[in-house]
């Protein structure tokens, strides 16, 4: 094991970072436990799971239009990630470790400390802390590798999301564009 150059990041001997860095447990609102992990290819077929089980109403409110099906190619992207550019966390099913109930991501803006930020919960395990726990993590996870800005990119009517990212306590600013809100939040107030 060594150190990156990225904020003491373990890595392994070929520079890949080491997953047991990104995994734990976060303890819901209801008490409930849920194991959560860093993404991997193999998860491809359970992100589409996971996707099919969404409402239209949370489809909608994550990625802008209807979008009944994740296709194998998004699939493939959204799970083959380098862990330092893109990067994302994924919550499991307690009684089905198999399933994912949660994915949260950031995707670097070229070189930059900067970040685009997303998260998905399952409309079954929405409003139980889950997205905000998840998220918390991501943004340690983040700081390791060198992301000082997520930017959220927000339809106004997602309060949930606009109501989780308030609710780090991080400070943010607010930009309106063409009926879509941009929302960025400091990673390290005070920096």
């Amino acid at each position: 094991m060594e150190a990156s150059a990225r904020e003491g990041l373990l890595v392994d001997g070929a520079g890949a970072p080491l997953a047991e860095e990104d995994s734990g447990s976060v303890e819901l609102l209801d008490g409930t436990h849920i194991t959560y992990r860093a993404i991997v290819p193999d998860n491809a077929a359970a992100l589409q799971r996971f996707h099919h089980r969404l409402s239209e109403r949370s489809i909608y409110l994550r990625f802008f239009s209807a979008k009944p099906e994740l296709s194998d190619r998004k699939a493939g992207y959204s799970t083959n990630v380098d862990a330092i550019n893109r990067f994302a966390l994924v919550a499991l099913d307690p009684e089905r470790s198999e399933e994912i109930i949660a994915v949260v991501s950031f995707d670097r803006e070229g070189d930059t400390e900067r970040a685009e930020y997303a998260a998905a919960v399952e409309d079954r395990w929405q409003g139980r802390g889950l997205g905000l726990a998840l998220t918390r993590h991501l943004i340690e996870a983040a700081l390791k590798r060198g992301i000082r800005v997520f930017t959220g990119v927000v339809l106004p009517e997602n309060a949930r999301m606009l109501n989780l990212l308030r609710d780090l306590h991080l400070p943010e600013r607010l930009r309106y564009e063409e009926g879509i809100e941009y929302v960025e939040i400091d990673l390290l107030p005070g920096a």
